[in-house]
């Protein structure tokens, strides 16, 4: 595969910036950053291992049957689309939101794929040892970079239950150079049932047996010690470890921050409501994240690669992936629209890739990153859109191919972020984006 990681010169034609437009180191961009955006929060599902378009999407029942699969599609809320029988309630509610069947990307390796997902970069070569960390930073950092925090205490980044994907031998979701501060912040484990109580993360929970005025000593050795590097830090390290900790201490104190994450505050009929298992308790955190008021919330719907389904897909799609997934996503937009949320909160269901059209001899399929699909909807989008559409197997697009870093493009517009602004890292501007455009349909 051709190395598509743009060069400076690509940046700054992408971006649109000239070379005179960076001035004292300063972070100059052509487009003005939205004081008032629709969207005032992002949550994104993210599917990792990368979900079938054509047994949940872009089902194709006039295929031959080594591609059509085994699942029968049922009519929706949308004239003339129809869906996989095994998400019901999400067929009943496609007036909600929007199915982009024609996104594509370059890359059909994992760890590459969750890189591009998760940044808008492609990164030749990923791989779980020595390329297991960020080459740029993801879009919840830079998120949390331009738009900050939306009241005191409060991260302005989350991710759902960690920051790791494939079994956390890659972590894709960080800030890069952005520095600590704009690293995400950990939920912790969420139960995977409705029953079980939540334990709010030990680093956000004061030792018991510790008084505050000890605490506070404790926190004044540890910033004398650390005066003593400050001077000779001239990566900014310790600034941004500085600002990650005092986020850290204002969370473990604040009542605002404590309420957000602690999901036993939730009724058991709400916790019922979203699903006794972990998509659904995950997909609940997220709305209480969003309540809240937290910028961006990366919630990963998958232990390891859940949706990695090379062998035994149908069983593993009708009885393990889509019924849970059906009842987490339909009642979080119910949620969120019951509670007022869902114009100002974006929410994007995506997959690293799809699957290929044909069937293998495990009955599984493998990985597909010419065409899959995406949903989008809330933050100020127009809904009940299905756009693009792929062939006859759904091998490639055949009708408004939609590049996935529009998808992203489509979510920073959204959240009122200039794509076009760039950042000085070792001497070289990296936009935000270095290619995307908003899709026109949904805004």
């Amino acid at each position: 595969m051709p190395n598509t990681q743009p060069s400076r010169r690509a940046f700054l034609q992408a971006s649109g910036v000239a070379a005179g437009a960076f001035v004292g180191g300063q972070n100059v961009f052509a487009e003005s950053t939205n004081a008032n955006p629709p969207a005032k929060r992002a949550i994104v599902l993210f599917l990792q291992g990368g979900c079938s378009q054509l047994d949940t999407w872009d089902m194709k029942p006039d295929a031959p049957a080594e591609y059509r699969g085994e699942f029968d599609s049922i009519a929706t809320a949308t004239p003339g689309y129809r869906l996989c029988e095994h998400m019901p309630m999400l067929a009943a509610r496609t007036n909600q939101f929007n199915v982009l069947r024609s996104v594509h990307h370059g890359t059909p390796s994992h760890e590459a794929a969750i890189h591009w997902v998760l940044t808008g970069y492609d990164y030749p070569g990923a791989n779980t040892t020595t390329k297991n960390r960020n080459d740029k930073p993801s879009v919840g950092s830079f998120v949390a970079k331009v738009k900050g925090p939306s009241r005191p205490g409060l991260p302005a980044y989350f991710c759902v239950p960690d920051k790791g994907q494939l079994g956390d031998r890659v972590r894709y979701a960080d800030s890069h150079f952005l520095g600590m501060a704009y690293s995400p912040f950990e939920s912790g484990p969420i139960p995977v049932d409705a029953e079980s109580p939540f334990r709010v993360p030990q680093p956000l929970v004061m030792f018991r047996d510790m008084p505050v005025t000890r605490f506070g000593d404790r926190q004044g050795l540890l910033q004398q010690l650390d005066n003593f590097k400050r001077d000779a830090d001239a990566s900014g390290m310790m600034t941004g470890m500085d600002q990650f900790r005092r986020t850290a201490l204002e969370m473990i104190n604040h009542p605002v921050t404590q309420a957000a994450i602690d999901l036993s505050k939730e009724t058991r009929g709400t916790r019922q409501r979203y699903g006794s298992n972990k998509f659904g308790q995950r997909a609940l955190m997220a709305r209480r994240l969003a309540e809240a008021g937290v910028p961006f919330t990366l919630v990963n719907l998958a232990d390891n690669q859940d949706w990695d389904t090379h062998v035994d897909n149908f069983n593993a799609m009708k009885t393990r992936l889509l019924p849970l997934l059906d009842r987490a996503v339909a009642t979080l937009l119910d949620e969120l629209s019951e509670r007022g949320l869902l114009d100002s909160t974006l929410v994007a269901v995506v997959s690293e890739f799809g699957r290929t059209p044909k069937i293998n001899n495990n009955a599984g399929r493998d990985h597909w990153s010419d065409v899959f699909s995406v949903i989008l909807t809330g933050g100020g989008l127009k809904t009940g859109q299905v756009l693009g559409t792929s062939n006859a197997r759904a091998e490639i697009p055949q009708d408004r191919p939609i590049h996935y870093n529009d998808v992203l493009a489509t979510i920073y517009r959204q959240l009122g972020i200039a794509t076009d602004r760039v950042f000085m890292h070792e001497g070289r501007p990296v936009p935000i984006l270095y290619q995307g455009t908003p899709i026109p349909e949904l805004i």
